[in-house]
């Protein structure tokens, strides 16, 4: 078996690979006497056909068979032969096959790139500092008393901050449109989760009244057929509820553990927890930068079969984790 091999870039390979005609021709010799034994032809008992009747008849899809196994078998002898590690599957592109003799073929493979790291000694990142203030305490503990916000429904107008739960269909020009109705939706007045417009045309709606409002999607807004146009949204309040966030009391560390009791206690855990996740983030923020940093001063191809074996490993956590 010849083979040669073209380096069309730094990372793909094109091998040019040659089977002789006498292992072509033995692998057919075993395949046509395979197939003579097996093989029912009229005229013949089974197992009795002769060879030269099969190759006759069959001689020619023998060889695209016995073609396909030699390919698959000499394409890895040929990696092998030369020192070749693909980092994916190879483009097979078979010469024209006369019938008969020696028989030739392309494989265009990529390889893992070449890398000769360079120096880091002159790399430089900037180490962030930073430390948890009380008033981050603070935050973070509003953003807890926030998270266990109860509701209760109230017989008043709707005011900001207020949660108001509505039915409601949007028009164009009359016309209802796909994504522009929903029934039963839970809005927070204020939360501004809603085109500009829409939570304001609801301040001050009671349980049970029906309204109309007319506002007008942003210009970039993300579905181009809605984008700048003028719609009306006919709108039911069903309810209007208000929130009621929990006190700041051993009831409420309790649902949280903490080591200490008290508030002090308990700000300092938070103080604890925050300072360890900020020392993480800025740890990995460094880490990040000093790779980022030594991968400028190493740059190298990526074969595509990686990127795309990276790609299918990404997609598949993702739908793991998100499902879909």
């Amino acid at each position: 078996m010849q083979v040669s091999v073209e380096a069309t870039t730094s990372i793909e390979r094109r091998l040019t690979v040659t089977v002789p005609a006498e292992q072509i021709d033995s692998a057919v010799d075993k395949k046509v006497n395979e197939t003579a034994k097996t093989i029912r032809i009229d005229g013949f008992r089974p197992g009795k056909v002769p060879t030269k009747v099969v190759k006759k008849r069959y001689g020619a899809s023998i060889r695209q068979d016995v073609l396909g196994d030699v390919i698959q078998s000499s394409y890895f002898e040929a990696l092998q032969q030369e020192s070749i590690k693909p980092a994916g599957m190879p483009n097979i592109e078979p010469k024209e096959d006369a019938g008969e003799g020696e028989f030739s073929y392309t494989a265009v493979v990529e390889v893992y790139p070449e890398i000769s790291l360079s120096d880091a000694a002159g790399i430089s990142v900037d180490r962030l500092t930073s430390s948890v203030e009380d008033a981050d305490v603070d935050t973070m503990i509003e953003n807890l008393l926030s998270q266990q916000t109860q509701w209760t429904e109230v017989l008043r107008a709707a005011a900001d901050g207020d949660q108001i739960n509505i039915d409601f269909e949007g028009y164009l020009d009359g016309e209802a449109f796909d994504g522009g109705a929903a029934q039963g939706h839970d809005l927070v007045l204020g939360s501004n989760s809603m085109i500009p417009g829409f939570e304001d045309g609801i301040q001050g709606m009671e349980a049970g009244q029906d309204k109309d409002i007319t506002v007008t999607f942003p210009a970039d807004y993300n579905a181009a057929e809605l984008a700048g146009k003028e719609a009306t949204f006919t709108i039911k309040a069903n309810t209007v509820s208000e929130a009621t966030k929990p006190e700041l009391n051993e009831e409420f560390f309790a649902k949280f553990n903490p080591k200490e009791e008290g508030e002090a206690g308990f700000r300092a855990e938070i103080n604890a927890n925050m300072s360890r996740e900020l020392n993480q983030a800025l740890k990995s923020k460094l880490k990040n930068g000093l790779l980022n940093a030594y991968l400028e001063l190493n740059e190298f191809a990526v074969p595509s079969a990686l990127v795309q074996e990276e790609l299918g490993r990404l997609k598949q956590q993702a739908l793991q984790q998100f499902g879909g």
